[in-house]
């Protein structure tokens, strides 16, 4: 009883510390101001704030039944020893691995969690009301097609993906344990790969899009029919590999941390699927601007997108080394580079 009261309190401890900075801090109010409504129910209305707090009372409870039966220390726990220990007692030992581990653990959950709560949220609105649209329009597939694709199926479509992607991201930040498989091993604890890692997530991406700007769209158009649809119809397998991805590695995955490693389609064939297909896309988006700028000879335009594009490909390429650097101290994750020599271009077994 005793290991478990103080795994479970530490714990709810740091969730209720976690809940009070993301609704007081200016950046994150704006996220919780969000009021979500389906199409065809407009009286029914979700307030993101309540969405965060109810995930969170939930949460809260199911704790209870994990922590009955989970014999180890909770991070929290190990936290809250360390603090005590170094600023209560005035400890003089230097911080424990397992320390180390679990503050930088608790770090990470705290930034990316809610963000993934807010996104999920997001996202299963989108995907739930252009299901609706794209079946109350279904008969614009034979009569309009390009009009039934552009305004209905491909965002039915790309909130999907997107969806699969960030549920699963989102159990993972909740998830963790021997019971679970995904325990974490380690955190990346270089501040280097940290700044690298969170450049393409808020608030720290305001900073890098006021230095790269941003020249992609999510949905670009062409003049050409069949241009248009093949080039959006890649964009949307680029994005199914790079969800794949996610939903591949399961309850094992988070940033900067190692939950054991993942071989199983599609890092059967390169190490870093998910970044390969997003700049895909990405490159993709962009390529009306080049297009335009090389129609109208705008050199500035087009050295600047390609500058853009290129920073944020480059962004992705150091993200990518970030996990090589941190995932190389495995052995697991040595044998498997030694059968999935690749990084970035997939490796073709023809029999």
């Amino acid at each position: 009883m005793s290991n478990f009261l103080k795994n479970y309190f530490s714990t709810l401890l740091f969730i209720l510390l976690l809940y009070i900075f993301y609704s007081t801090h200016s950046h994150y109010v704006w996220y919780l101001s969000g009021v979500y409504s389906f199409y065809f129910l407009p009286e029914f209305e979700l307030n993101i704030k309540d969405v965060f707090f109810n995930i969170i009372k939930l949460y809260s409870i199911l704790l209870i039944w994990f922590y009955i039966f989970y014999e180890e220390k909770s991070k929290a726990r190990i936290v809250l020893g360390y603090i005590y220990r170094k600023y209560f007692k005035k400890s003089t030992w230097n911080i424990q691995p397992e320390e180390k581990t679990a503050i930088l653990a608790w770090i990470v959950k705290w930034f990316f969690a809610p963000l993934m709560i807010f996104w999920l949220t997001g996202h299963i609105f989108s995907m739930v009301n252009y299901m609706y649209l794209t079946a109350e329009n279904i008969s614009l597939f034979s009569k309009d097609f390009l009009i039934f694709f552009n305004k209905y199926f491909f965002h039915f479509a790309f909130s999907t993906i997107l969806f699969f992607d960030v549920v699963f991201f989102t159990l993972w930040y909740l998830l963790e344990g021997s019971i679970f498989k995904n325990k974490i091993k380690s955190v990346d604890s270089s501040i280097l790969w940290w700044l690298v890692a969170l450049a393409a997530y808020p608030p720290i991406n305001n900073a890098t899009n006021t230095l790269l700007w941003w020249y992609s769209t999510d949905f670009p158009q062409f003049h050409s029919f069949y241009i248009h649809l093949f080039f959006n119809i890649c964009i949307l397998i680029a994005m199914w590999i790079y969800s794949r991805a996610s939903i591949s590695l399961w309850l094992k995955a988070s940033n900067l941390t190692n939950r054991w490693i993942v071989t199983c389609w599609p890092y059967k064939y390169m190490r870093h699927p998910a970044y390969v297909c997003k700049n895909i896309a990405w490159w993709i988006w962009g390529l009306p601007i080049l297009i335009w700028a090389c129609v109208n000879f705008d050199i500035k335009t087009f050295s600047f997108a390609m500058i853009s594009l290129i920073g944020w490909s480059y962004i992705y390429y150091l993200r990518a080394k970030t996990e090589e650097n941190h995932l190389s101290s495995d052995p697991d994750y040595i044998k498997y580079k030694k059968i999935v020599p690749n990084m970035f271009i997939p490796k073709l077994r023809i029999k």
